[in-house]
């Protein structure tokens, strides 16, 4: 079983594109946008894999996909497949919770 609960309904985590995961800071760096807690990364070089985001430490596993309830495989799905099967250019998405 996987260390996090991935339960999209009772936890509130969600599947975060990289576009809204993102933000650049004032000096121009890259980092993670401060109104998500981050739990996950899937990158589809390591698509059963589910690793910690962070923008400092070195990634761990935290479980894998087949762990996940059918409605986080299914926001997987329609993040990385279009309406007609193809994929598509996005490589990575991130589990998130939006802080309050």
């Amino acid at each position: 079983m996987s260390t996090v609960n991935y339960s999209l309904k009772h936890k509130g985590v969600r599947l975060i594109s990289s576009e809204d995961a993102w933000v650049k800071g004032k000096n121009g760096k890259r980092r993670f946008n401060p109104k998500y807690h981050f739990v996950g990364k899937i990158d589809t070089k390591l698509p059963n894999i589910i690793i910690t985001a962070s923008d400092k430490k070195k990634p761990k596993f935290k479980g894998n996909t087949y762990d996940l309830n059918s409605t986080a495989k299914s926001q997987i799905v329609e993040h990385f497949y279009d309406e007609k099967g193809k994929r598509n250019k996005k490589t990575v998405a991130y589990f998130g919770v939006e802080k309050k």
